[in-house]
């Protein structure tokens, strides 16, 4: 074979390739996000100097809690700082009915005194077509949240 034969070959083999690699992604299905009912919580925290809590524990506990307890809770993560002073708490669920059930749960469980003893909350941001009625529970509960709906985007 010579080095001309090499190249055409090497080069069907690499657009053959990347043809089937664009075929798997066609498969795939998607949705807009405008066409999604979730809701996601993006959560900043601060770590109390003062708090009783050791912060590890506290995580695996309440995480362990949401799982247990929260099936319509799609995804719940905590993301620490390396000094351990600033969390981001990520929560995303079904449809807004299913954020008011957790705010609810949250707020008459056993982990609410202690989350706010633990951490302070920087700021609070909720993406997604948050319902009337989750509004007016965050409001009347005292949270101050900013609202971000989706310009364009997708979910696999």
């Amino acid at each position: 074979m010579n080095i001309k034969n090499l190249k055409i070959l090497t080069f069907l083999l690499f657009f053959m390739s990347c043809h089937v690699k664009e075929n798997t992604n066609q498969d795939q299905s998607i949705t807009r996000d405008s066409d999604s009912d979730d809701i996601t919580f993006i959560i900043d925290l601060r770590v109390n100097d003062n708090t009783i809590e050791n912060l590890d524990e506290f995580i695996k506990q309440i995480t362990q809690h949401v799982i247990n307890t929260e099936d319509f809770c799609l995804e719940y993560g905590y993301y620490v700082s390396e000094n351990n002073k600033s969390v981001t708490l990520y929560e995303k669920y079904i449809d807004s009915e299913s954020a008011v059930k957790h705010g609810q749960n949250f707020m008459a469980g056993e982990y609410f005194d202690r989350f706010f003893n633990l951490f302070t909350l920087e700021k609070f941001i909720v993406t997604g077509p948050a319902s009337d009625e989750f509004k007016t529970f965050t409001q009347e509960n005292g949270f101050v949240i900013e609202y971000r709906n989706s310009v364009d985007g997708f979910i696999r």
